[in-house]
């Protein structure tokens, strides 16, 4: 791959590689090889995400991360790995998702109500993209945003206007109706026994690791609880699709499929010798 920088900010401090759809925590990893001695890098299990930066801390030239990034390996310890992976290359720490082409990220901030979230999230930009309280429409969106986040908060559904009837208020897809009277209408990813409306509960959270299905959501009211699970952690930001959003060339993506092994005829030989 080749990185063409910024004319007037020819260096880069960091490059992030993630599995961006198909990820197998515990299973897959990604890591750098051979010798790079500019460069350091970590990985993170639970985003699946690759960090390579500059190893003296000062940027470095394209050139240097692009010979690193020619040199990172897929590695699955499951017997027989197969599926899809999908792994997005950016120079920005929000996750990246390719089939949305829109960027996520998860802003820390313990106590914090929806509504103040949904202010704070119309409030932030991403290289001149305009943010808002994640909207999610498929599966590995919910993935991405969800269970590879670093964190789990506030999202952008609501039923306030009308009970049971779940809709998206922010970002694009504001006004659009994704759960209604216990029935999914486009996408969902509700715990198990969600949303419960338990104490007036109008506002969609993506629930903390271990409380049920990772990444899964769970409804709570503009406050959520004062201590413990159901506490709000913070929220979940997305950056793409708004109205003047410029058009962005910081990230990239490929794709591995792995077939999926159904059998195997084992080698025979009549006769002495050997087989391989």
């Amino acid at each position: 791959m080749n990185i063409t920088p910024d004319p007037a900010d020819p260096l880069l401090e960091a490059v992030y590689i993630q599995i961006s759809t198909g990820y197998q925590a515990g299973s897959d990893e990604l890591t750098l090889s051979g010798i790079h001695p500019q460069i350091g890098y970590t990985w993170i299990p639970a985003t699946g995400k690759l960090t390579l930066f500059s190893s003296s801390g000062l940027p470095l030239d394209a050139s240097v991360f692009e010979d690193a990034i020619e040199t990172v390996t897929f590695n699955s310890t499951l017997p027989v790995p197969f599926g899809t992976r999908t792994f997005s290359i950016t120079i920005g720490q929000a996750n990246y998702l390719p089939s949305t082409q829109h960027y996520y990220r998860f802003i820390p901030n313990i106590g914090i109500t929806w509504s103040q979230a949904q202010l704070a999230a119309a409030a932030s930009t991403y290289f001149g993209l305009q943010g808002y309280l994640a909207t999610i429409g498929a599966q590995d969106e919910a993935q991405l945003s969800g269970e590879q986040s670093a964190g789990a908060g506030w999202i952008g559904g609501s039923d306030a206007q009308q009970e049971g009837i779940w809709r998206w208020v922010t970002g694009p897809e504001n006004g659009t109706v994704f759960f209604s009277n216990g029935q999914t209408q486009t996408y969902a990813n509700w715990n198990v026994g969600e949303p419960n409306n338990a104490g007036d509960e109008d506002y969609a959270h993506v629930t903390a690791p271990g409380v049920g299905t990772p990444g899964s959501w769970n409804d709570l009211s503009n406050t959520g609880e004062f201590s413990g699970d159901y506490q709000p952690k913070g929220y979940i930001v997305e950056y793409g699709g708004m109205p003047g959003d410029p058009v962005l060339q910081i990230s990239t993506s490929t794709t591995l499929n792995i077939p999926r092994l159904l059998f195997a005829t084992p080698a025979s030989r009549c006769g002495d010798g050997s087989i391989t």
